[in-house]
């Protein structure tokens, strides 16, 4: 059973156009898929905007923002009333939340930076030794009322 020079040989060239052949067949049905691809696209997207034109059309008239419910089948106005409510104070609790975390936060940076001041040192840098010396001169204060501490003023006396 010895298999000469020749049968190998064409062992050989038989199984190299076998891989030609399966590439060929992958190409070819590559380029069919692609072709009915690029000649479905314009009615896919002709259907897609028609479909979506409809969708518009069809739907209930709003006037404000809220969710606009149909009643279909065996549902009520009472029922669709009480998941409106449901709804919006959902919304009212998301809303609270959220407001509190942020408020959270605040207070937890607040909190942060304060530690990080040292009142002393920033005493020093401004000039100011109490809050008194702050609030005495202000500027925004309201001229006509009378002042419940009169002004501290220097008087000579003649003699």
């Amino acid at each position: 059973m010895a298999v000469n020079q020749e049968d190998r040989n064409s062992d050989i060239i038989q199984a190299g156009n076998g891989k030609s052949n399966a590439m060929l067949d992958f190409l070819g049905c590559s380029y069919r898929a692609t072709v009915r691809l690029i000649k479905g696209l314009p009615s896919r997207f002709v259907n897609c905007i028609k479909r979506k034109i409809k969708e518009y059309r069809n739907r209930p008239k709003r006037t404000d923002i809220s969710r606009v419910y149909v009643v279909v089948g065996y549902t009520t106005k009472k029922r669709v009333d009480e998941k409106f409510n449901a709804e919006r104070r959902m919304m009212i609790i998301r809303r609270g939340l959220l407001l509190l975390i942020f408020i959270l936060c605040l207070f937890i940076a607040v909190d942060r930076v304060m530690g990080l001041v040292n009142y002393g040192e920033m005493a020093q840098i401004f000039g100011i030794s109490s809050f008194d010396e702050v609030v005495e001169n202000d500027p925004f204060e309201d001229r006509t009322t009378q002042n419940t501490s009169a002004p501290v003023t220097e008087t000579t006396e003649s003699t």
